[in-house]
């Protein structure tokens, strides 16, 4: 018993330890990025996924972040718009994803920016090696769809 409760206390430190420094790579893009301004009106125009005829592709890693903090409602994948998206705006701000962290409505940045995604998305996979996660990297809505039963 004390086995699996030691098991468990170490798991979690695990996961706070990975959350933290997937937040510390979070926070490091929303600096480059903050740098390079490429303009957000909050629209949410960008969380429906057919307007820019986008898949929005998530890690394991983030998918468990997100459902570690907060409950996946309701949806129909089928409608491509991202199930928090509530009155134009990200419901889940603080745990987005990559993807939404660095997808901009303005077609000026997208060379820029794609590259900006690679550099942070392997520093997300580096974590799944680190942390002895399996990697996963799957269509977002396809992912959460998984979890909205669970929630």
């Amino acid at each position: 018993m004390n086995n699996v409760l030691a098991n468990r206390t170490m798991e979690e430190r695990s996961d706070v330890n990975l959350y933290a420094e997937l937040g510390n790579i979070y926070h490091l893009l929303e600096k480059e990025v903050t740098q390079l301004n490429p303009g957000c009106n909050r629209c949410g125009t960008c969380c429906n996924f057919s307007t820019f005829d986008h898949v929005l592709y998530a890690s394991s890693i983030e998918i468990n972040f997100i459902t570690k903090n907060t409950a996946v409602p309701d949806f129909n994948v089928e409608d491509n718009v991202c199930p928090f998206l509530k009155d134009n705006q990200c419901s889940i701000r603080e745990f987005r994803t990559l993807g939404c962290r660095i997808f901009y409505c303005n077609p000026l940045y997208k060379e820029v920016l794609c590259e900006m995604y690679e550099k942070y998305y392997h520093m997300i996979k580096e974590l799944s090696f680190k942390y002895n996660v399996q990697w996963r990297y799957l269509p977002f809505l396809d992912h959460m769809a998984c979890w909205k039963s669970i929630s």
